[in-house]
């Protein structure tokens, strides 16, 4: 069951740094999506202050790669790169550790050993999907059936899924997601949120159902949203993968996605923090 602290994040302001960050109760962290650049001389101290004062472990930002060093200097970390075409269109995804302790992977060896796993085997091509399914795009109609699936997937969740009003907002947001039926019943799912600000795309909520795992849905349904999704923009595509699942890694290993750094016990997801892998796809052949 997905907790209900997961409906608890909120937004607050602060002049100085004319920006809006996200106080994330269930993940204990801070998240800021845009900063401004050049940073003004309080950013740093300000947001911390503001962690502080939320109880929070973890401030985790995205930060044009201009903006690096001035970050590093004040104490946060990098964690992982999307490089842009040009390179003033990288972005770093950095994080401060209020917490210390918040900032110390348990399974990093395990991590590092899963990463050279997935590259050991060939990539084979998909074998037929059994006509008993169906693939297609989903419809505001089909939210109770979203949160349902990712309810009956994941013990938590980073995000308020477990409501279908907010799957519905989503939508209306440019977010879309792709799924499998059998028998008029959704058992897999892939989304593709959209982030115009810096062309970007997230490949996110990857769920399959116990029962019907096994016959590559995540890895069909990816492209699928990649296709759609360009239709509307030249977005480059990432996601965030947990760390110590082989299936997810390989999947997008599989689709040409690129390791490109992993984010320290980044949320909480199937019951635990998990470090999140990023993986970013920049040779797109459709």
């Amino acid at each position: 069951m997905i907790s209900k602290k997961s409906r608890l994040t909120k937004e607050c302001t602060f002049d100085s740094t004319s920006i809006s960050p996200q106080v994330d109760q269930l993940n204990r962290r801070l998240i800021i999506t845009s900063i401004p650049s050049p940073l003004p001389p309080t950013f740093a101290s300000s947001i911390i202050e503001v962690a502080k004062k939320e109880k929070l472990e973890k401030i985790w930002l995205w930060a044009p790669i201009r903006e690096l060093a001035p970050l590093l200097e004040q104490g946060f970390l990098l964690e992982g790169i999307i490089e842009g075409e040009k390179k003033e269109k990288t972005m770093a995804t950095m994080a401060y550790y209020i917490v210390p302790q918040r900032g110390i992977s348990r399974k990093t060896e395990e991590e590092k050993a899963l990463l050279h796993a997935i590259a050991e085997k060939p990539i084979k091509k998909l074998d037929p999907l059994p006509s008993s399914y169906d693939l297609r795009f989903l419809q505001s109609r089909d939210s109770f059936a979203i949160s349902k699936l990712l309810r009956e997937v994941f013990e938590t969740y980073p995000s308020p899924v477990d409501n279908p009003a907010y799957i519905q907002e989503l939508m209306t947001k440019g977010c879309l997601f792709a799924g499998a039926f059998y028998e008029d019943k959704l058992v897999s799912l892939v989304a593709g949120y959209p982030e115009k600000e810096w062309m970007r795309c997230e490949i996110t909520d990857c769920a399959t159902h116990q029962d019907h795992r096994g016959l590559a849905f995540t890895e069909r349904l990816i492209p699928l949203v990649e296709k759609a999704m360009l239709k509307k923009g030249d977005y480059r595509f990432y996601t965030l993968a947990r760390a110590t699942s082989y299936g997810v890694n390989r999947v997008f290993y599989k689709l040409g996605y690129r390791y490109q750094g992993r984010l320290i016990n980044n949320c909480d997801i199937a019951g635990s923090y998990e470090d999140m892998n990023l993986w970013v796809k920049y040779n797109i052949n459709y």
